[in-house]
C-alpha cells in the first residue's frame, strides 16, 4: 500500500508539470512536425475537403488576398496524435503500476525465501542466532525470541528427565533399604522358628518398623503425585490455633522423645484461623517431621503462631541444629529435592516439604525458610 500511493502521488506530480511546463512546447512541436500548409483558391476548398475526406475543423484557412487565394494548414495529423494523449497517459500508467507490482513481487518472494531459509535453519541449528536483512528485523526478533524459548523447553525438558531419573533412583534407594529388613528380619523369624521369645520379638517389632517406614514413603509418593496431577480442594472452617498447634505437638511426642527433643507450643490462647484444618496439619506436620530430623538431640521445637496486621496468620517452626546452606534454601521445597542422603536413613523420600507447599499456596500463603548459625525457621504466612 506505501508504494502504491507513492507511485499515485508521482504520476500526480508528473501530470501537472506537464500541464504547466511542457503541454504548450510540446504541441507546438508536435504541430511544427506534422501540419501541412499550402496555397489553394479559396473556391477550391471545398472540393479539396470533399477529395481528402478532411474535416473542416481539421483545416486552418487564412484570409484570401486580392487574386483570391488562401492559406491553408492541414492539422489532420495534429488532432489525431493530440486525441491519442489520454490513451497513451493511461497506458504509461497501468505499464508503470504493472513493474511496480512486478519489483513488490519480487520484493516479497525474495523475503519470503529469506524467511523460508531462516525458519528451516531455527528447525536445524537452534543456537545460531537468526540474521535477516532490516525490513524483516521485526520478524527475526520474533524468531529469535521463539527460538530462545524453544532451547529453554529443550533445557526444562532434560532437566525433568534429569530430576526424573533421579526420583527413580531415589525411590529405588529409600524403598529397598527398608524392605531389605523387612525380607531379612522374616527370613530369620522363619529360619529359626525357635528362636528365644525375646529375641523374636525384637525381630518382629524390628521389622514392622521397617513396614511402616515403607508404607509411609509409599503414601507420601503418592500424595506428591495427587497433589502434582489435579488442584488441592480446600474446604476452610475456623480452626484455633493454639489447639492445632498443641494437637500436632502430641501427634508427634513419640519421634520426639525418640530422639531426645522437646517441643513448645507459643500461640495466643483463643483464637481461631480460617484455613482446612486437616491439610493444614498436612502442611504443618511435614515441617515438623522435617525439623525432628535435622534438629540435635536434647535441643527444643518451637511452633510459633502470631496475628498478623491487617489478617492472617504467621506459622513459624524453629529447630536447633544442621544448618542449611544459602543455596539449598532456594530449591528445598521442589518436588524431589534432597541437599543430601542424609533423609534417606530416617525413612523420607524429600517429599513432605514439596507437599507442605503445595497446601499453602492453595490457601493463597507463601512459606520459606531461614537458616542461620544452626537455628533454622521454616515460616507458613496465611492470608
Amino acid at each position: 500500500m506505501g508504494r502504491t500511493a507513492i507511485y499515485l502521488v508521482a504520476c500526480a506530480v508528473v501530470c501537472v508539470f506537464y500541464e504547466i511546463a511542457l503541454r504548450d512546447t510540446l504541441a507546438n512541436t508536435v504541430m511544427e512536425y506534422t501540419f501541412n500548409s499550402f496555397t489553394m483558391q479559396e473556391s477550391e476548398v471545398e472540393d479539396y475537403l470533399l477529395a481528402t475526406g478532411t474535416m473542416a475543423w481539421d483545416l486552418e484557412i487564412g484570409q484570401p488576398d486580392e487574386n483570391g487565394a488562401v492559406q491553408v494548414r492541414d492539422l489532420t495529423a495534429y488532432h489525431r496524435i493530440r486525441s491519442l494523449k489520454w490513451p497513451i497517459a493511461l497506458t504509461l500508467f497501468f505499464l508503470g503500476y504493472m513493474v511496480l507490482v512486478r519489483s513488490v513481487l519480487a520484493w516479497s518472494v525474495r523475503y519470503f525465501e529469506e524467511l523460508s531459509g531462516a525458519v528451516s535453519g531455527l528447525m536445524t541449528d537452534r543456537e545460531t542466532p537468526v540474521r535477516l536483512s532490516r525490513p524483516l528485523a521485526l520478524t527475526q526478533g520474533e524468531l529469535n525470541e521463539l527460538r530462545e524459548q524453544s532451547l529453554a523447553n529443550e533445557r526444562a525438558a532434560a532437566e525433568a528427565e534429569r530430576r526424573k531419573n533421579e526420583l527413580v533412583a531415589y525411590l529405588a534407594h529409600d524403598i529397598r533399604t527398608p524392605l531389605t529388613s523387612v525380607v531379612g528380619y522374616l527370613s530369620l523369624l522363619d529360619e529359626a522358628p525357635d528362636l528365644p521369645e525375646a529375641q523374636r520379638q525384637k525381630y518382629v517389632s524390628t521389622a514392622l518398623a521397617k513396614a511402616e517406614t515403607l508404607d509411609s514413603l509409599t503414601t507420601e509418593f503418592f500424595e506428591i503425585t495427587r497433589y502434582n496431577l489435579s488442584s488441592i480442594p480446600i474446604e476452610r472452617d475456623e480452626v484455633e490455633v493454639q489447639l492445632f498447634l498443641e494437637q500436632l505437638a502430641s501427634d508427634f511426642l513419640p519421634e520426639l522423645q525418640g530422639r531426645g527433643l522437646a517441643v513448645r507450643v507459643d500461640a495466643p490462647p483463643c483464637k481461631t484461623m480460617f484455613a482446612d484444618g486437616g491439610k493444614m496439619a498436612r502442611a504443618v506436620g511435614n515441617v515438623i517431621r522435617n525439623a525432628i530430623a535435622y534438629a540435635s538431640a536434647g535441643t527444643e521445637i518451637v511452633l510459633e503462631a502470631r496475628e498478623q496486621q491487617g489478617g492472617g496468620w504467621q506459622i513459624c517452626v524453629r529447630d536447633q541444629g544442621r544448618e542449611i546452606a544459602p543455596e539449598h534454601l532456594k530449591s528445598i521445597f521442589e518436588r524431589f529435592f534432597r541437599a543430601d542422603d542424609a533423609r534417606a536413613s530416617t525413612g523420607s523420600a524429600g517429599l513432605g516439604l514439596a507437599i507442605a507447599r503445595e497446601i499453602v499456596q492453595a490457601h493463597g500463603g507463601t512459606i520459606r525458610a531461614e537458616s542461620k548459625d544452626g537455628l533454622t525457621t521454616f515460616i507458613i504466612e496465611l492470608p
